[in-house]
């Protein structure tokens, strides 16, 4: 149990048990042996009084059992904070947050896989976390499109499997590494110099590592007519890197593994985001919201992130219960079908367009940090 000890539960409950009957049950079982014909401790009773006595005994025992099965549902009741499957949005109240808040990032991945087909995203962590979001159906995932973010947790070992070959990967295609600055949430395949894949549903993807405040990036976009594409050796890297950082349940050995039950990722921040376009002032996006939601966010510093001419968005870091009560503020809005089973956003203020609507949303910060755009790629 992650957070109560089971211990203490079991002596909690055990405290509300009826305390045990004063007596030799031995002696009340002879004198009950010798009581015929009105002798001995059950015929001197009433029966009126030995019926009084065998209820109140039934009781005590029908109470004492529910005290049992009161005590087995509290103990699953504080299994169920932990998440044994994604969500969209906020977690549940009372959800238990993932541990350690920070972590250092080992390997990062986005792409669609050829292991799988899906479009997955993929954060390794030196303290062997492994969390992961994928397209598509899983029994655990959030909704027939996404799996929203799930974790699992690698030993040491796993973690440097892992590792060894990305290296591999970055070795065989030393010319087309790129070192590039940590990235904006919306992460894009910008690479002047991608590795070159054969076309089909898994030409794309990147893989970084981190590199002091940057990232050493390799990109791979399908070939073109005419052009050199990967080596047989640099697509055998890749297909591997693929297939442990979209599918590792079902490549990576069991030594490799320090819990490999999926659980939901809880965050304990994060960034609500405000986007419209033509751009705006921040102080004019949050004049269109509901007055507890604009004050939450006006107490909190806000980052400003420029997608070119066309867009602004405006994003503040807040713990997961402010931000669950920006949230609630926004209840009473329509939710954008942009990001619809996506992520948790709401329509502030229709535009010209559909894309220059303004729109307010919810995503998850990772341990390293950073945050993504749940409905990109």
């Amino acid at each position: 149990m992650s957070t109560y000890d089971e211990s203490l539960l079991a002596a909690r409950f055990a405290a509300l048990a009826p305390e045990p009957l004063i007596g030799d049950w031995d002696d009340v079982l002879d004198r009950a042996r010798t009581a015929r014909n009105g002798r001995g401790l059950l015929g001197r009773l009433r029966p009126s009084a030995f019926r009084g006595r065998r209820r109140r005994l039934v009781l005590m025992l029908a109470a004492a059992a529910l005290v049992v099965v009161v005590a087995t549902a509290s103990a699953l009741a504080v299994r169920a904070f932990i998440l044994d499957r994604g969500f969209i949005g906020l977690p549940p109240q009372g959800a238990t947050p993932s541990a350690p808040e920070s972590g250092e990032l080992v390997v990062l991945w986005l792409g669609r896989s050829a292991t799988n087909g899906a479009l997955v995203r993929s954060w390794v962590y030196a303290d062997g976390r492994i969390i992961w979001s994928r397209s598509g159906s899983i029994p655990e995932g959030a909704n027939e499109l996404t799996s929203g973010y799930l974790e699992q947790r690698l030993t040491p070992e796993g973690v440097e499997l892992l590792r060894s070959a990305v290296a591999g990967l970055f070795d065989g295609s030393r010319t087309l590494l790129e070192t590039v600055p940590a990235p904006y949430p919306g992460v894009g395949l910008v690479g002047s110099s991608p590795l070159l894949v054969p076309p089909g549903p898994a030409d794309w993807g990147l893989v970084e590592v981190p590199r002091g405040d940057r990232l050493v990036r390799l990109a791979w976009l399908p070939a073109g007519s005419g052009e050199q594409t990967a080596t047989p050796e640099q697509l055998s890297a890749l297909r591997r890197v693929d297939a442990l950082l979209t599918d590792p349940a079902s490549v990576l050995p069991p030594s490799a593994w320090a819990i490999r039950e999926v659980k939901a990722y809880v965050p304990s921040h994060y960034a609500v985001c405000i986007e419209t376009s033509p751009p705006k002032a921040a102080s004019q996006l949050l004049s269109l919201l509901p007055a507890r939601a604009a004050d939450v966010l006006r107490a909190n510093s806000v980052t400003r992130l420029d997608w070119g001419v066309a867009a602004t968005t405006y994003c503040s870091k807040l713990a997961t219960e402010k931000a669950r009560e920006v949230a609630e503020a926004l209840s009473g809005l329509d939710q954008d079908p942009r990001w619809q089973r996506h992520t948790l956003a709401y329509r502030v203020a229709e535009g010209a367009h559909n894309w220059e609507a303004t729109a307010i949303w919810f995503e998850p910060y990772f341990p390293h940090g950073q945050f993504t755009y749940s409905a990109s790629g």
